[in-house]
């Protein structure tokens, strides 16, 4: 009756793939897990680093246009100093001109002017030139402050530019590496996956290996189990077939010395009942490795003796033509070797044993070729030689064999 052999799925050979599985998967996430975070890291302070960068040279352009606004400060400051100066210059040349006791007064009383019109104009004259200078001063103090105002106005527009410009540079910087570091860590990423699909597909025939060399031993513990079964019904037939033989020879020889029936055969169940599954595989084992051994010599003593030999070889071996008797007792002397090439078996002689066959068949060949000039007259002689061949010529042993050539 069949058996009925479930896998144990918690057989140790299973829970040690799996083992091995979680380590090698574990060692790729700690692999690339660190990798990925080195690379953040990496990209992140590259990114800090345009930061700081574009706050620098923010500052640099803020403190060059400070100064720059400052110079005009203090130009605009110089020109209402220069303006003050100049109103109350204009307002000293006007006081000391009208002043009734001044040179001017002494010089118009000395002409006979005083109290005259000429007098009176001169005042408004003197008065008008002053307004003037006054007029004149400040309308040049006003386009200059205008000028300064506009050249502060101006710095400033060109600092934010500047500034505009830095900002968006380091902007622009910043989007680069961040595109950097999410393309490399999505690389790592997706390597990271195809390693581990990789590591899954090798452990899963792993596990379908162990699982194939479990099912082999059940298939294997089932044959051990039906050979036991065969075993033991030859031995219940023997031992039976045994009884029936003893019942005859009783029933024959009632009157005689009871035996019992022993056979040669009986050697055939001497062999016991295999005590496990290994020493069963071990005796099937047995069997047909010998079979095997058995089939090849058969096959291999078949092929030697059905495999043409090479007439030229022989011949070359300079003994002339020999038996097949005489020519196996040279190669079983260490005398001659002999190897198989396109399909024949040559032979040469073990003091100018060739290194591999293809040095044989040229040593074969250049032989062959020297004794070219000699063909006609060793032909002859090898005749005469075939001819006594059968006589004195070869030790009994082969002379009395047929020639093979």
């Amino acid at each position: 009756m069949a058996t009925n052999y479930d896998i144990n799925y918690n057989d140790k050979r299973f829970t040690k793939v799996e083992s091995d599985k979680n380590v090698a998967l574990n060692e790729i996430e700690k692999t690339y897990g660190g990798m990925i975070s080195e690379s953040d890291k990496y990209y992140q302070s590259q990114i800090d680093a345009s930061k700081e960068w574009a706050d620098k040279q923010a500052q640099i352009q803020q403190e060059k246009t400070d100064f720059a606004i400052d110079k005009i400060e203090q130009e605009k400051q110089q020109a209402n100093k220069d303006y003050l100066k100049e109103q109350s210059g204009a307002y000293v040349d006007w006081q000391k001109q009208s002043n009734e006791y001044g040179v001017n007064a002494e010089k118009t009383a000395a002409a006979g002017l005083t109290n005259t019109g000429y007098s009176e104009s001169s005042q408004v004259s003197m008065y008008n030139t002053y307004q003037n200078r006054v007029v004149a001063a400040r309308e040049s103090y006003n386009k200059a402050v205008l000028n300064y105002n506009n050249a502060i106005t101006e710095a400033r527009i060109q600092n934010n530019s500047v500034l505009a410009e830095i900002a968006y540079q380091a902007l622009q910087k910043q989007l680069e590496l961040s595109l950097q570091g999410f393309q490399y860590k999505n690389t790592l990423v997706l390597e990271k996956a195809n390693k581990k699909t990789a590591l899954e597909n090798e452990y899963y025939n792993r596990y379908q290996d162990v699982l194939n060399q479990i099912n082999a031993e059940n298939a294997l513990a089932e044959e051990v189990r039906q050979y036991n079964e065969r075993m033991a019904e030859e031995k219940r037939q023997y031992d039976e077939s045994l009884k029936e033989q003893q019942r005859q020879f009783n029933a024959l020889h009632t009157g005689g010395s009871g035996g019992s029936i022993s056979g040669g055969t009986s050697n055939k169940v001497s062999e016991s009942k295999p005590k496990s599954a290994k020493e069963a595989y071990s005796y099937v084992q047995d069997k047909r490795n010998a079979n095997a051994s058995s089939n090849t010599n058969t096959s291999s003593n078949k092929k030697e003796e059905t495999i043409p030999i090479d007439i030229n070889s022989v011949t070359d071996l300079g003994d002339g033509p020999i038996s097949a008797e005489y020519l196996d007792s040279l190669v079983a002397s260490g005398v001659v070797a002999e190897y198989i090439e396109d399909g024949v078996r040559k032979f040469y002689r073990i003091g100018s044993k060739p290194k591999n066959s293809k040095e044989a068949a040229k040593y074969i060949q250049n032989k062959r070729n020297a004794k070219e000039t000699e063909s006609t007259s060793k032909t002859k002689s090898k005749s005469a030689t075939k001819s006594k061949s059968n006589g004195k010529g070869l030790p009994k042993a082969a002379a009395r064999v047929k020639q093979r050539f």
